[in-house]
């Protein structure tokens, strides 16, 4: 095989996963570019590749701030240049530096913190006419406000990615590694995270079950296989256990630390709400789509967390910190809210009305351990394993096992607020 082959490989693998491939495409191209495949398996690609998937359409990106900063550009002599895009990072670039031009402080927005005409004057504006001053001083606010919608949305698709595609964005964009075989198995896993389960039929479903047994199999075959990369996208018991202890606990925390994001979202949109935890309906004036969109990322995200704790025999992690399921805000007549819903979803309801808010349990202002949300489950007839409230997939956890020292220095590592918690409740 020539030299740049291997690396030509990989980028197109690699290009796959940017791209929202679906399943079938990632299954011709691994056939095409794995090498050393026996008949068996290039039928069972074959085979997949055939398949119809039902790829959900990617998060809209926010609309960016190009043309106020483009203005920006052209008022201020130290931001030309410096912001091309226009994301929430270049906006806080172009107001830190457009404020220094002007003697503007960070988060000022009232008109009476403008610099008068001798102020002006000693700060070396004098040539600046009151007009021209007034311009940019509203320039920098506006982009103020502007930065804010943008961390918010940009905060939005991070939870949305973490609910889908796991600590995928964490790895290396344009090469999440350097081994085809593993490179295989990212792509063709973060392509299935992509499919809708409800759309994407059974044998679909069943035939990329199968090509990710083949891929797991060539990667543990394989002396080069990146396990570490593998975990963020595909955190089974297979992958894990071949992860250091350190290594074992920087996954958790880092799935901790995905999961205190979203949580804050959630508490933002709490905030927005006159949500009564016993009635989830939507009031005039909530703001449900916010809480909404958390909330379905949350859910989502929180079996994935509670599935990567068990695959690390972390189940110990759940017995001290073991944040609930968030209810939904249904936009319903309050009168007829009780009577539409299920007895069963009325019920776990009312478990999530009796347990600590999420985003309190992971700042450790308020206990949440396994133990209560199993005895709040019993209280109101909801079995706690099989409506996932304490477990994610129970027959693929490993045993479970102590916390080590090296284990919760890598949870501190990225996640030092969970470590604390760990540490005090030992």
């Amino acid at each position: 095989m020539p030299q740049n082959e291997p690396a030509a490989a990989l980028d197109r693998i690699s290009a796959s996963i940017r791209l929202r491939s679906d399943p079938a495409a990632v299954a011709r191209l691994v056939r095409e570019l794995l090498p050393g495949l026996s008949p068996a398996e290039a039928a069972r690609l074959e085979g997949a590749g055939r398949r119809t998937w039902a790829v959900a359409p990617a998060p809209a990106a926010p609309a960016g701030a190009g043309r106020q900063l483009a203005v920006a550009g052209a008022l201020f002599g130290s931001v030309g240049g410096t912001v091309p895009a226009g994301g929430a990072e270049q906006v806080a670039r172009a107001v830190r530096f457009g404020g220094r031009e002007i003697g503007r402080p960070p988060g000022a927005a009232d008109f009476r913190e403008r610099l008068n005409r001798e102020a002006r004057a000693a700060a070396g504006l004098g040539g600046l006419s009151k007009r021209q001053y007034n311009k940019r001083f509203r320039l920098l606010r506006r982009l103020e406000a502007k930065q804010e919608v943008l961390e918010l949305a940009e905060r939005e698709r991070r939870a949305a990615a973490l609910a889908e595609t796991g600590l995928l964005s964490l790895l290396d964009a344009a090469r999440p590694t350097g081994d085809l075989a593993t490179a295989c198995l990212i792509a063709f896993q973060a392509a299935r995270r992509h499919c809708d389960p409800d759309v994407t039929g059974w044998l679909s479903r069943r035939a990329g079950h199968r090509v990710t047994e083949l891929l797991l199999a060539r990667a543990a075959a394989s002396p080069g296989t990146d396990w570490w990369a593998l975990a963020h996208v595909h955190p089974v018991r297979e992958v894990v256990t071949r992860l250091t202890e350190h290594q074992r606990g920087l996954l958790a925390g880092r799935w901790s630390a995905g999961l205190r994001e979203t949580a804050a979202l959630l508490e933002r949109a709490h905030g927005r709400c006159s949500i009564e935890p016993t009635a989830m309906f939507a009031r005039p004036g909530d703001d449900a789509y916010a809480w909404n969109l958390a909330a379905r990322a949350w859910n989502a995200a929180r079996v994935q967390y509670l599935e990567v704790l068990e695959a690390l025999g972390a189940q110990e992690v759940l017995g001290r910190v073991c944040p609930g399921q968030v209810a939904w805000l249904d936009v319903i007549e309050p009168e007829s809210w009780r009577r539409w819903v299920s007895d069963r979803k009325f019920r776990e309801i009312e478990v999530w009305a009796g347990l600590p808010l999420p985003w309190q349990v992971l700042a450790g202002t308020e206990d949440c351990p396994a133990e209560l949300v199993e005895r709040v489950c019993r209280r109101h007839g909801v079995d706690p394993v099989r409506t996932g409230w304490t477990t994610g997939r129970a027959r693929w956890a490993a045993p479970a096992g102590r916390l080590t020292a090296a284990f919760v220095d890598g949870v501190a590592e990225a996640d030092p607020v969970l470590a604390r918690v760990l540490r005090a409740r030992a």
